[in-house]
């Protein structure tokens, strides 16, 4: 009834952030994601080679070994984004950063490109989850979409 008083960044709309068939958290191959121990949230199985922001933020953290990157959105939201599966054990091979922690992005920008081929070579699924880490600490509702319409794939609303 009194939403006009709720502040714009309260809700938050995650785009894709690479192209490709979205699944639920749950039918990810890697207990980490599919049990939410990490976050709820989705994951895409990715057609191209470059993952992009979901969203407006700020860049928390990218791992030495690149095949992740945390996001914060500006309503609080904290977003990793896992390029592939057991891909920490490849020390950072196939892939490159574009942004470094701290930077702030906005939606589209190029976060981490990576060499699919050689990943595949190495036998490691590229299924991307990309959950919210903070979701009980802020109090954020998760709305998925995991149908193939169009490329928002959550909304992050705030609890009030």
């Amino acid at each position: 009834m009194f939403s006009f008083f709720k502040k714009k960044d309260d809700v938050i709309m995650l785009y894709k952030p690479v192209a490709g068939k979205v699944i639920d958290i749950s039918d990810v191959q890697d207990d980490m994601f599919s049990t939410r121990m990490m976050g709820d949230g989705v994951a895409i199985e990715p057609e191209k080679d470059v993952i992009l922001s979901p969203c407006d933020g700020k860049v928390l953290l990218i791992p030495k070994t690149l095949h992740a990157v945390a996001l914060e959105a500006s309503n609080g939201a904290e977003i990793l984004i896992h390029i592939g599966i057991d891909t920490v054990e490849l020390k950072g091979e196939g892939f490159t950063s574009h942004v470094h922690a701290g930077d702030t992005v906005k939606r589209g920008e190029q976060l981490i490109s990576f060499d699919r081929a050689y990943i595949e070579r190495e036998g490691k699924p590229l299924t991307t989850p990309i959950v919210i880490t903070n979701a009980d600490e802020k109090e954020i509702d998760i709305k998925k979409n995991i149908s193939d319409n169009g490329d928002v794939i959550m909304e992050l609303r705030i609890r009030s």
